[in-house]
């Protein structure tokens, strides 16, 4: 229990689902108010109530999207820190049409369609497609490459959600991410990597496309459709598990009649090494 001394019914809904919303609950406004003044819960937004102790990160969300429902969706990075592999951010990122930021939370005057929201713990999120199309206005599409790998997210998905940001600011470099992004690039190095390919005319590959070879499927990051020709970017970690896996996938190749360019983060400052290099292997296979 979360309190001896709570209203058994305020007790049981925060136990239940970790906040109080009281236009849901109006008979127990005035119990809400004196478990407030006793300092057994906190009211930090407008109606919604949390336990007084610490709360977590998921109550917080929760408690936003309370708050600001049912229009309300948590999104951009807020959203995207469910998949991404970075720390959440600290305050939380929410799109509405009319409400205004409060303490911990940022607010976009936007109305997210329903077809790109997700309901999780009983909070509503952005999709995957939406939060990574949305960050592509910051972070040149890195967000999206990390939701196609995870394949959270498909290419065609993307198109979808560009029109429905249209207009918003930032869209400029949104159409520019979701361009470079249907080629399915798995990482920002990838997209790099795949641009400098299609800028030097260099086409007739598939990018992340599943071959089967020896006992399993592999996932080449860029293979040519009639050549036997693979191009690899070193972007991953390089710790002794990974590099003898890595090892084994090239023999594989290899072994399976395929040529394997491998390019580094340095080369993609070095296009024309790249486009000399992969033309050279395409002219003698």
């Amino acid at each position: 229990p979360i309190s001896t001394g709570m209203h058994p019914h305020i007790e049981a809904i925060l136990t239940t689902t970790g906040v109080v919303r009281s236009s849901d609950h109006p008979h127990l406004v005035s119990a809400l108010a004196r478990a407030k003044r006793s300092g057994e819960i906190v009211n930090p937004l407008p109606g919604i109530f949390l336990p007084a102790k610490e709360r977590t990160r998921d109550q917080w969300l929760q408690a936003v999207s309370a708050w600001a429902a049912p229009l309300g969706v948590i999104h951009e990075l807020s959203a995207a820190a469910l998949w991404l592999p970075s720390a959440a951010p600290a305050v939380v990122h929410l799109a509405h049409p009319t409400l205004r930021p409060r303490p911990g939370v940022t607010v976009t005057r936007r109305l997210i369609p329903p077809e790109f929201v997700n309901v999780i713990s009983g909070a509503r999120f952005a999709s995957p497609a939406f939060a990574a199309v949305e960050l592509a206005a910051e972070d040149e599409g890195r967000a999206i490459c990390e939701a196609l790998r995870l394949r959270l997210v498909t290419v065609a998905e993307l198109p979808e959600v560009l029109g429905a940001l249209e207009g918003s600011r930032g869209q400029a470099a949104r159409r520019d991410a979701v361009s470079a992004a249907l080629t399915n690039p798995w990482s920002y190095g990838e997209l790099r990597l795949q641009r400098i390919l299609l800028g030097a005319g260099i086409s007739d590959w598939v990018a992340n496309r599943p071959i089967r070879v020896a006992d399993g499927l592999l996932f080449p990051d860029v293979r040519f459709r009639r050549a036997k020709l693979i191009v690899e970017f070193d972007g991953r970690s390089t710790h002794e598990g990974m590099f003898l896996a890595d090892r084994e996938r090239l023999n594989k190749l290899g072994a399976a009649g395929y040529r394997v360019l491998r390019f580094g983060w340095e080369h993609l400052d070095q296009p024309d090494y790249i486009v000399a290099t992969v033309r050279a292997a395409l002219r003698a296979t």
